[in-house]
């Protein structure tokens, strides 16, 4: 007589699942640890200032930084500004760093915007550095994992230094951030405060918010529950803003412009890059590129199932999965798919191929190295690359015509000409403010 089962079986699918959510190493957070930490920081944000050419970050407001944040910040009281939407949803940290940036001086507002911008852009590859420990095998594979944040070879028209387009690299962190366990209280505290941020910044986040449930049911614990939790109602937040009428959006929802972004887009973007790629889609070189860059998506897939690798399957999975679901989604809200649609989902390319081909050492990992030193070309070759921000016009020029006005009309407030140039764009703002 077999003797009763104690407990229910444990389902496959868990097992699968929480390859996912492997503990990270436990390393503890010395002086020297943080010190590196803080230095990377530094140079991620050096790098990513000198990317932009012409007038520079550093003397250029773009677009939304300027005529939606940097105004609403020096315009309206701090909890209005706060809870203002813009293009269908909240914005709590490009709104945190644009009320920072408006306690100084008008003549410190460019600098400071970019500075802003470039910081959190290299703190998110650190973070994604940290979270990827557990899951990319080799220092290698993590540092194309967390470079990509800093130097991507795509959407450098309007993401890199500007507050409103952090989300977008955000998004990929908050991926990495999901998959991560951190050994120590303090990994988790940032882990809670990112998935936060991210949540009150972004409504896309609702393409990981399956992932957050996933994490709990695979592994049950409080920290999966908080993670989860901090997520649905970030969610829960951008949705009753369309509910209540306090966030407005129009859809488009076309799934085969979606579909075909994607495939001209993502994957081409991640592996050749905008220089190479050019600037019309349709061209007979854009789509040859795009064509190869499948190919050696196609040629990854073939080692990796041959066994010449030794490939993270769900890993690469998920991160494919992702990778087309942030891309259609925005695509879908929107009605129109822009290169900067495409910037997390190519990231999350990037992702998969590494788990596909891990650059570890020995024959097996031949491939992996070649992947990484395709990637390093590539973003070398994007480093910096003529935009439209790169045009002016420059804030300084602009802020001593805009304070004459001031003087000469009487006026409370004028409208300071900022990037792209031959547009409306311009940042109204009180003649108090750009008297400072």
């Amino acid at each position: 007589m077999n003797a009763p089962a104690t407990h229910a079986a444990r389902p496959a699918w868990r097992d699968r699942a929480e390859e996912l959510f492997p503990p990270a190493p436990h390393r503890p957070a010395s002086g020297l640890l943080v010190g590196l930490a803080a230095l990377a920081v530094v140079a991620g944000a050096a790098v990513s200032l000198l990317r932009q050419p012409g007038a520079g970050a550093l003397d250029t407001v773009w677009a939304e930084d300027g005529q939606v944040f940097l105004a609403g910040a020096v315009n309206l009281p701090f909890p209005e500004a706060l809870s203002s939407s813009y293009a269908g949803y909240f914005h709590t940290g490009p709104r945190l760093l644009a009320e920072l940036v408006a306690l100084a001086p008008a003549g410190a507002a460019a600098a400071l915007l970019a500075m802003a911008a470039a910081v959190v852009t290299a703190a998110l590859a650190v973070l994604v550095y940290a979270a990827s420990a557990a899951h990319l095998p080799g220092r290698a594979a993590r540092l194309a994992a967390a470079a990509v944040v800093v130097v991507p070879p795509l959407a450098q028209q309007d993401v890199p230094n500007s507050i409103a387009n952090l989300h977008w690299p955000a998004l990929y962190a908050l991926f990495w951030v999901l998959l991560w366990t951190p050994a120590g209280r303090s990994g988790r505290a940032v882990a809670v405060l990112t998935t936060a941020l991210v949540a009150t910044s972004d409504i896309l986040v609702i393409a990981l918010l399956p992932l957050a449930v996933v994490r709990y049911a695979a592994r049950r614990d409080r920290y999966s529950a908080v993670l989860a939790a901090v997520l649905g109602s970030g969610v829960a937040l951008q949705l009753l803003g369309l509910v209540t009428g306090a966030s407005e959006r129009e859809t488009d929802l076309n799934p085969v412009r979606a579909m075909v972004g994607y495939l001209l887009r993502a994957v081409p973007g991640a592996l050749a890059g905008s220089r190479w790629l050019g600037p019309d889609h349709t061209s007979v070189r854009w789509l040859a590129l795009a064509a190869l860059a499948w190919l050696l998506v196609g040629v990854a897939v073939l080692v990796a199932l041959r066994g010449l690798a030794r490939p993270a399957w769900t890993l690469a999975a998920v991160a494919a999965v992702h990778s087309v679901m942030l891309y259609v989604l925005p695509v879908l809200l929107s009605g129109v798919a822009v290169e900067r649609y495409a910037l997390a989902p190519a990231m999350l390319v990037v992702v998969a191929l590494l788990a596909l081909l891990p650059p570890a050492g020995g024959r097996a990992g031949r491939a992996g190295v070649a992947l990484v030193a395709l990637l390093a070309v590539v973003c070398a070759v994007n480093l910096r690359v003529p935009n439209l921000r790169a045009e002016g016009p420059a804030w300084s020029g602009q802020l001593e015509p805009a304070r004459q006005e001031c003087t000469d009309a009487g006026a409370a407030a004028v409208a300071v000409r900022i990037p792209p140039a031959d547009t409306d764009w311009a940042a109204e703002l009180p003649c108090d403010y750009l008297r400072r």
